[in-house]
């Protein structure tokens, strides 16, 4: 230490060991001083009150004698590498357990002590508490993750909202492209099934019927089209009525002509009610239950359940068919999108737009085995 005027920290007389001492002991940051064997020599009142453990208990102790082993463990690598080096060692961050077991996070400075001969007899360290600013940080941290999360949600939602406004308004499009093109067709239908008829009373080689019966079945798959199309194209508002769920799936069963080799299991509450056009939503159910029958070619279990929500009527038709691949899931309800080569790739598209039409829902539920889709319809 030399004495130079220009090395002296004071004016005037050198400050006394009890000045110093005071100035040490109000100094609000924790301090402590360490002999070489890492036993604290000196203490400020700062310390005590952060460790929890009088003073005159942890003089001439070591981190052993009052903290986790893991923590005095660190603490005294950390004074090994001062010794060892002979330079300031500093640590952004360290954990210490106090004597009531409440943790703080310390940012501490260690800086070596030399005597006369240059040699490094003790060292000092000098501590901020700053357990509240990593608090701050961390709570800081998680409002972002949850702000993030909250903004990501409604990304998706608007997106989804977005994406639903699209696809109802190439709706719209299609349906007035296919009302359009339906009443186009009809009439030159028309025309070649009069003239089927006319023919077919005319002697025909068998090879000539033949065709005739491939023209008319031609004639009917085409009709058949158009009035999907228009089906889909013509949904009118609802006319509302109450009907109980239980009524409304018995008569669409029988305008289905549903029965063997095919079986349908209807678990229904009899109080169960809903108010919709009734029309619409038998067309709606009816397309369901055909493509369920149509999906068991050999035979199977069609089960109608129905339960009721607070203000819905939820109804699952389930068929123990293939089952719709994954890959196909997404385009279950897009128009003229069909696996069927008789198919028109309107029925499942009409039938979600009856039903939402009705203030309801139609999706599709992934099951282990078969197809199940859940309607749900407004009570009242």
């Amino acid at each position: 230490m030399g004495d130079r005027d220009e090395d002296r920290a004071w004016v005037g007389p050198a400050p006394s060991i009890e000045f110093l001492a005071a100035i040490v002991e109000h100094v609000a940051h924790p301090i402590f001083v360490k002999n070489r064997k890492s036993e604290w020599v000196l203490l400020n009142r700062a310390f005590a009150e952060m460790v929890g453990h009088p003073r005159s208990a942890m003089l001439g102790k070591t981190d052993h004698d009052f903290f986790p082993q893991a923590e005095a463990d660190f603490f005294r690598g950390k004074d090994v590498e001062l010794f060892a080096r002979g330079s300031a060692v500093v640590v952004e961050e360290e954990p210490l357990t106090d004597a009531a077991g409440r943790k703080h996070i310390l940012s501490t400075t260690k800086v070596p002590y030399r005597n006369a001969d240059g040699e490094v007899t003790h060292l000092m360290g000098i501590i901020s508490d700053i357990t509240r600013i990593k608090e701050a940080e961390e709570a800081l941290r998680l409002a972002n993750f949850e702000l993030e999360r909250r903004v990501a949600e409604r990304t998706a939602a608007l997106a989804e909202a977005q994406e639903e406004l699209l696809r109802k308004e190439r709706l719209a499009v299609l349906g007035q492209l296919a009302g359009g093109m339906a009443h186009q067709l009809r009439n030159p239908l028309g025309a070649i099934q009069n003239a089927i008829a006319l023919v077919l009373h005319e002697r025909l080689s068998h090879k000539q019927q033949d065709a005739v019966r491939v023209l008319e079945e031609e004639v009917t798959r085409a009709n058949h089209i158009i009035v999907s199309l228009l089906d889909y194209a013509r949904i009118a508002p609802p006319d509302r009525r109450s009907i109980g769920v239980e009524d409304l799936v018995a008569e669409v069963l029988d305008q289905e002509d549903v029965g063997p080799p095919c079986m349908a299991h209807v678990d229904i509450p009899p109080a169960l009610k809903v108010s919709v056009d009734v029309p619409q939503v038998q067309m709606a159910l009816g397309n369901l239950v055909r493509n369920a029958v149509e999906a068991m070619p050999d035979g199977g279990s069609l089960h109608l359940v129905g339960r009721a929500e607070p203000d819905f009527s939820e109804l699952t038709v389930r068929d123990t068919g293939p089952g719709v691949p994954p890959e196909r899931r997404d385009q279950l309800f897009q128009p003229l999108v069909t696996s069927k080569p008789e198919g028109s790739g309107l029925g499942l598209c009409t039938a979600r737009s009856l039903v939402e039409n009705q203030g309801g829902t139609l999706d599709y539920r992934a099951m282990a085995s078969g197809a199940c889709f859940v309607v749900r319809l407004p009570r009242r």
